[in-house]
């Protein structure tokens, strides 16, 4: 899983591919395709979209999804209204596919040549029940395979060629959609039976169809490339939410007539990561004209981060940068366990503390800061581009603020809860004379107890430890002092004494022999004996 890209406008133009064909243009910019054809409504609320070419899945033996909207009045319909169509045939698979269930390609050359030919044949039919005009490109999907089988490797060149060789007879432009790593990296080798047009899937989120390491420049170099830059994810425009693969085209497609032109001021958008693990979303007015919004998550994350995400945003050619925004963008980064917080690197080494906020907005003179959601997961609201990360939590928490009752001879302790920059508090410690006593959850706010010094101060603290293990600041003591015993109680205490305490607190009969009332000091001592401590004053 590697990348993720979006975008609020984009241009077209045109040119000529190498072998041009009569159903076939150019199109370059940014295009994407969905397992089943979107909705013409989906497709006019899209418009908001950079995207304005999109793949379409014709049929094939191993075809995941059914027609579904697929129809010729949806095709009319969707390359009159400006859309172009990128049109793929998802037929047998390599031999040596990692896939289960797949229908395979024959190991026998000579049934792999008649197999690509049959292809080549069946996807002109379906081409043409969706009204595609002759000539057309058709894109032949091979996934991804082993890249150290060389007797596989040899099974799909000769497939591909028949598939190639057939549509070039019938005067169709062949293309192969693959990974660059086995599919592209074998049809290069094809010579006079190359491909016209390269359709390349390599999941690193850069927005260009040069440059890969897979396949050297010098190959489709005339508008003949389309990357895949970015596998399944979701892109919402307009309300209207698609699960999408994104594309970088310079190449082959069944072009249409007049270009939808993106709303003015750039609408408000959302885009994944590609691994579920982050989101970014802006709202209208965000960015003053077209650009391109790259999510694009960094494996491995640079140290010490558990994770973190590249946010890149450019002009609408993909490479000039767009250094500051209008309002803020929301990365929303789901939870990677305890004991982490946001960081943000303009270079993806140095990291600097991104500050919590206390509501979802930038305080002036700030540039990005977030906030903490119940699930532990994260919102960064920014108004720059940079790498994102979460990071070991070394900030302490807050500390307690504490306050304490005498109840029933046990001092019970109570505070607010403190905060922490991760969001959440792991536990409380309770501190007697600056040694730990107890312990309590990060969800307890209250403690009962009971040791104190019988001649001597008693002090009493909470720290607050987040999840990281980091200690916080020990709350101001609260300190007991022994109350002191009243004057002028007789020694030693007559047994009445004791046994009315008792009785009158609830236990045993009243002493035959207490005094019906009984004097002043023995008030005065049961008053001491209820209350032996007190709180001294700060």
């Amino acid at each position: 899983m590697l990348a993720c890209a979006v975008t609020c406008a984009l241009a077209a133009s045109g040119g000529s591919a190498a072998t041009p064909k009569a159903g076939a243009g150019v199109f370059t910019g940014f295009g994407f395709e969905t397992c089943t054809a979107p909705s013409t409504t989906a497709l006019s609320a899209w418009t908001a979209s950079p995207y304005r070419a999109l793949g379409i899945y014709l049929g094939g033996i191993n075809r995941a999804c059914a027609d579904g909207n697929l129809s010729a009045t949806w095709v009319a319909t969707t390359l009159g209204s400006g859309w172009s169509v990128m049109p793929l045939y998802v037929g047998l698979q390599a031999p040596c596919v990692s896939a289960t269930k797949l229908k395979l390609i024959s190991t026998n050359l000579g049934t792999a040549s008649a197999q690509g030919s049959a292809a080549a044949d069946d996807a002109i039919a379906r081409a043409a029940f969706f009204g595609l005009p002759a000539g057309s490109p058709l894109y032949f999907d091979m996934e991804g395979y082993s890249t150290t089988n060389a007797s596989c490797s040899k099974v799909v060149q000769t497939f591909v060629t028949a598939w190639v060789d057939e549509l070039h007879g019938r005067g169709y432009a062949a293309g192969v959609y693959g990974s660059a790593a086995s599919t592209i990296r074998d049809i290069a080798a094809l010579g006079t039976s190359i491909p016209d047009d390269a359709w390349i899937a390599n999941w690193n989120g850069i927005a260009s169809v040069f440059g890969d390491p897979y396949v050297s420049d010098s190959l489709w170099a005339n508008h003949q490339r389309i990357h895949q830059y970015k596998g399944g994810h979701k892109e919402t425009y307009a309300g209207v939410t698609l699960t999408i693969d994104s594309d970088y085209v310079d190449g082959a497609v069944v072009g249409g007539t007049a270009p939808p032109q993106p709303p003015a001021p750039a609408p408000a958008g959302s885009v994944g990561s590609g691994d579920g693990k982050a989101t970014a979303t802006w709202p209208s007015g965000a960015f003053t004209g077209a650009v391109v919004v790259t999510l694009t998550p960094v494996a491995p994350p640079p140290a010490p981060a558990v994770y973190a995400v590249r946010l890149t945003v450019t002009q609408p050619d993909g490479t000039t940068p767009v250094t500051t925004f209008g309002a803020g963008l929301t990365l929303h980064l789901a939870a990677q366990g305890a004991g982490v917080v946001p960081a943000l690197s303009a270079d993806g080494v140095t990291w600097t503390p991104v500050h919590r906020l206390a509501s979802a907005v930038l305080p002036a003179g700030a540039s990005f800061g977030y906030t903490v959601e119940p699930d532990g997961s994260f919102d960064v609201l920014t108004l720059v581009p940079g790498v994102v990360g979460l990071v070991p939590d070394t900030t302490p928490p807050s500390q307690p603020v504490v306050s304490g009752r005498f109840s029933h001879g046990s001092l019970v302790l109570t505070w607010q809860a403190a905060s922490d920059d991760s969001g959440s508090i792991a536990s409380y410690r309770v501190l007697l004379d600056g040694g730990s006593l107890l312990t309590r959850p990060g969800n307890a706010h209250a403690a009962s107890v009971h040791s104190f010094h019988p001649d001597a101060k008693t002090v009493y603290r909470v720290q607050a430890l987040d999840a990281a293990g980091n200690a916080g600041k020990p709350s101001r003591p609260l300190v007991v002092v022994p109350t002191q015993r009243p004057s002028g109680l007789p020694r030693p205490l007559p047994r009445w004494a004791w046994q009315l305490f008792t009785w009158q607190h609830g236990g045993g009969a009243r002493p035959a022999t207490a005094p019906k009332k009984p004097p002043a000091w023995y008030w005065r001592w049961s008053a001491w004996r209820l209350a032996p401590f007190h709180l001294a004053r700060r």
